[in-house]
């Protein structure tokens, strides 16, 4: 019995983004080639758009062609009401209470 991805990314088979401000977003996975045997698997978090390296050692081991670079695009686009709006709060870097500057 096969289950569609949209089921996987509703059960968060692929994980969850570890990121505070994006409140565990189902992630997708990815590849960084359409070359096979180039590289494993990636995880893209879709409210912060990055890309991480999965911390499960069995997806670790999955080819990333077999999902290809264009995997999350076309399954956002074809479940548009899936698709996570950018996190209305972000990060600031902080040192006893005082911002950081950017150089």
């Amino acid at each position: 019995m096969r289950i569609p991805q949209l089921e996987k990314y509703k059960n968060y088979d692929f994980g969850r983004c570890p990121r505070v401000y994006c409140c565990g977003q189902p992630c997708l996975p990815v590849g960084q080639s359409d070359i096979p045997r180039s590289n494993t698997v990636k995880i893209y978090r879709p409210k912060c758009e990055e890309i991480y390296y999965p911390q499960s050692k069995h997806q670790g081991n999955i080819d990333g062609a077999y999902f290809g670079t264009t995997f999350p695009r076309l399954f956002l686009m074809t479940y548009g009401h899936l698709k996570p709006q950018k996190p209305s709060q972000s990060y600031t870097q902080r040192v006893f209470g005082f911002k950081l500057h950017k150089p």
